[in-house]
């Protein structure tokens, strides 16, 4: 499966409901299943900040702690790919704004269902897009959730069970 690595904490944001879409400069064809990486290195704190807002509310005070790095943590469902400049003006009212860069001549990858892994998966990543052997997370438990964040049952949608 494909896979591509982003910075903590927009890896574990972008599998969570306050972050729908991941920001680049670079358009992406790809469509289905994505895994995603955290970078094993850590950036600075966020303390202060509206992101470490969200992050608080998401995953507990204690997250910059918790969070994993240098691991797969989950997997979306990339359903389309769009100019940023192209989007409503009301979305710069959501936390799903303030968890990407949404300038001008920037592409939104939005993200449709997504899984997180129970247990985040040790791996090396990369830059850009990358393969992962499917034994790599096969058989791992995961969590599957619809794009608002609404906990899917993997016994009513097979589909769910793996990717």
């Amino acid at each position: 499966m494909k896979a591509i690595t982003l910075w903590q904490p927009w890896a574990s944001l972008w599998c969570s409901p306050a972050k729908i879409h991941e920001t680049r400069g670079w358009h992406t064809p790809h469509r289905g299943w994505l895994l995603v990486h955290a970078a094993k290195r850590k950036l600075d704190d966020f303390t202060g900040d509206k992101l470490d807002e969200i992050m608080d509310e998401h995953f507990g005070q204690h997250w910059g702690l918790e969070i994993p790095f240098g691991a797969i943590v989950g997997m979306v469902r990339l359903v389309d790919c769009v100019r940023t400049e192209t989007m409503s003006p009301f979305h710069k009212d959501t936390d799903d704004y303030e968890c990407g860069d949404f300038a001008p001549d920037r592409f939104a990858w939005k993200r449709g269902d997504y899984r997180v892994f129970v247990e985040s998966i040790p791996y090396k990543g990369a830059q850009g897009f990358f393969d992962v052997p499917n034994d790599v997370y096969a058989g791992h438990d995961v969590r599957a959730y619809d794009l608002h964040g609404n906990m899917l049952d993997p016994r009513s949608h097979p589909s769910y069970a793996s990717a």
